[in-house]
C-alpha cells in the first residue's frame, strides 16, 4: 500500500505530464525502457508538483482563514501546510489529501504540457536549429515523424479533405482511392488509415486525372500514399 501511495505522490504527476505531451503531439512514438521512463517522470515531476503544492497551500491558507471564524481546525482532518517532501509523505495516508492532490496533479500536468507545447517548445526548437546550422547539420522538424507531417500537420486552421491514392510499390496496378477520414494517432505504433468513398474517388480520378501534390513512402513496407490535388483537375483526353 505504501508503494502504491508513493507512485501516486512521486511518479503520477510526471507520467501524467508525459502523456499530455503525447496527446499534444510532441513526443515521438518510441517505447521507453523502465529506466528511461523513471528519468522522464522525475524531470516532469518537478514543475507539475511545484505548481500543485503552491496551489494546494494557497487553498489551504484560504480555507484555514475562513474556518477560523467557525472555530474549525483543519489539522483535525489531518491536513496541513506543505513545505517539504516529508510533509507530503506524512499526509499521504489521508484520502482527502490524496483526492485533492490527484485532482490538482491532473490539472497542472495538463497546464505544464500546454505551456511547454505552445510557448516554450517552438522557441527551444529555434535555438536548437541555430546551433545545428552552425554545426552544418539539417534542421529538426517540429513534427516527431514523417507520418505526422503528412497526415496530421495542417498548414491552415481549416483545410479541405485529404484525397489520396494508395498502393504498394511492388504492385502499382492495385491502387485504392478515397478521402482520409481517420488515421493513426502519434503514439500508435501501427499505422493505418480509413478511406471514404473509395469507388467514387477512383472513378473521379480516372476521368479528371488529378495531379499529385505530395507523396508518402514507407521504405520498410513499400507503401506509397499520394495526395491528390482534386481542386485542379485535368480532364483525361
Amino acid at each position: 500500500m505504501e508503494q502504491y501511495i508513493s507512485v501516486i505522490i512521486f511518479s503520477l504527476p510526471g507520467v501524467l505530464t508525459y502523456f499530455w505531451l503525447q496527446l499534444f503531439g510532441l513526443n515521438p512514438t518510441v517505447k521507453h525502457t523502465p529506466t528511461e521512463m523513471v528519468g522522464l517522470s522525475a524531470l516532469l515531476w518537478a514543475p507539475t508538483t511545484f505548481l500543485t503544492v503552491v496551489f494546494y497551500n494557497f487553498l489551504y491558507f484560504l480555507c484555514d482563514l475562513s474556518l477560523r471564524f467557525l472555530e474549525i481546525d483543519l489539522t483535525r482532518l489531518s491536513l496541513g501546510f506543505l513545505n517539504s517532501l516529508e510533509s507530503i509523505n506524512a499526509q499521504s495516508n489521508n484520502l482527502v489529501f490524496l483526492f485533492y492532490y490527484l485532482l490538482l496533479s491532473v490539472l497542472f500536468s495538463g497546464l505544464v504540457a500546454l505551456v511547454w507545447s505552445v510557448y516554450i517548445h517552438g522557441k527551444l526548437m529555434i535555438i536548437i536549429n541555430k546551433i545545428r546550422l552552425k554545426r552544418k547539420l539539417v534542421k529538426l522538424s517540429e513534427d516527431t515523424s514523417v507520418w505526422d507531417s503528412f497526415f496530421l500537420r495542417l498548414e491552415k486552421p481549416e483545410e479541405s479533405p485529404l484525397i489520396v491514392e494508395y498502393f504498394k510499390i511492388d504492385k502499382p496496378e492495385e491502387k485504392m482511392y478515397g478521402a482520409v477520414t481517420r488515421m493513426s494517432r502519434p503514439f500508435e505504433t501501427e499505422r493505418a488509415i480509413i478511406l471514404d468513398d473509395s469507388s467514387g474517388w477512383k472513378e473521379s480520378h480516372e476521368y479528371y486525372q488529378y495531379p499529385i501534390k505530395r507523396s508518402y513512402f514507407d521504405t520498410k513496407s513499400g507503401i506509397v500514399i499520394n495526395e491528390l490535388d482534386y481542386q485542379n483537375p485535368k480532364v483525361k483526353e
